[in-house]
């Protein structure tokens, strides 16, 4: 199918296979880098569709990077899905975790290393990340990925659920949640129950902020 970004007019030709059916869509332009909402609903029988480009305020591209589909995993994402990254080097406790998560109906990609996390976060708003303390050979007490995360903008870290796996604490340790900047502490010795834990989690952080995102909304500030 081809799709012509309204901003700059370029034109991206986009395997059928990859966008979802009869339902709305989005991608980014890889020229301008700005998002490209496609309505499948509304698609024509010369296979186009209707897209209207939007201005994104977490746009960090900046020169004429080429189009790395790897780095942008979540291109053809339906917009109403969320997404989670996950950090953990161990391929065991790494099948278990995207199992559970595609139960809970995450769209789930993972990171080789820092460098490779970096980038997918350069691409994209994740709403949950499970990042090993450890992870890429990382020194425990200074993970350069958490102290990403720790700067995050506001807007964007209070939107992203973020659990950290390691050795050291107990799971649901709040005290040491705090202290890493992180909403739950995991040991990987209860990855078995991570279904639960998440769950557990999660439900408290929503509740936590619903609050303040219900009046954000009246406020017109989301």
């Amino acid at each position: 199918m081809e799709i012509v970004c309204n901003n700059c007019n370029s034109k991206l030709s986009v395997s059928d296979d990859k966008l979802p059916e009869a339902k709305a869509a989005s991608i980014r332009c890889p020229k301008c880098k700005n998002k490209i909402s496609i309505d499948l609903r509304n698609r024509s029988e010369n296979g186009t569709a209707a897209d209207t480009v939007k201005s994104d305020p977490f746009n960090f591209d900046e020169g004429g990077d080429d189009y790395d589909a790897s780095e942008k995993p979540f291109d053809f994402l339906e917009e109403e899905g969320n997404t989670a990254l996950v950090c953990e080097n161990d391929p065991e406790i790494l099948k278990q975790i995207n199992i559970v998560l595609g139960i809970m109906d995450y769209s789930v990609t993972t990171a080789e290393t820092v460098r490779d996390a970096l980038k997918k976060m350069k691409y994209h708003t994740f709403n949950l990340m499970l990042i090993n303390e450890t992870f890429d050979g990382s020194d425990p007490a200074a993970n350069g990925l958490l102290v990403y995360v720790e700067r995050l903008n506001m807007d964007v870290r209070r939107n992203l659920f973020v659990g950290l796996l390691t050795q050291r604490y107990s799971t649901m340790d709040n005290m040491a949640a705090f202290l890493k900047s992180v909403n739950i502490i995991i040991n990987v010795k209860d990855i078995g129950s991570i279904d639960r834990i998440l769950s557990r989690g999660i439900s408290e952080y929503d509740l936590f902020y619903a609050a303040f995102k219900d009046s954000a909304k009246k406020l017109g500030l989301v």
